[in-house]
């Protein structure tokens, strides 16, 4: 029996917390705003301010950029320029080193 009691309980203590959240939704919610023919409008006052315009001037002549482009050169595309790349033709990801042949790599071995 007390099982079955304490399940209407909670079921009746659920329905009047989300009955009671509802009505004060409500009249937190009339509160803040009125209806007035189809909308909804804001009881504070709005104020509305003119546009300003601002003029700017230039009082010297611009001076002159001039754009210069370079291309930099990456032939395998593993990110690093052929310039400074020991093997510009294979990506680096596919030189590999294992100086004490263990059969690990040594970019991995510490």
């Amino acid at each position: 029996m007390e099982i079955k009691n304490r399940k209407y309980f909670l079921v009746t203590l659920f329905i009047t917390v989300i009955f009671t959240a509802l009505i004060g939704g409500v009249f937190v919610w009339a509160d803040d705003n009125e209806y007035e023919g189809g909308y909804y409008q804001s009881v504070s006052p709005v104020t509305v301010t003119p546009p300003v315009t601002a003029v700017a001037t230039q009082q010297t002549p611009a001076a002159s950029v001039k754009t210069i482009t370079t291309t930099l050169q990456d032939s395998d595309g593993d990110g690093i320029l052929d310039k400074d790349d020991p093997h510009p033709t294979i990506p680096e990801i596919y030189i590999v080193t294992d100086n004490n042949h263990n059969g690990i790599v040594d970019k991995f071995e510490k």
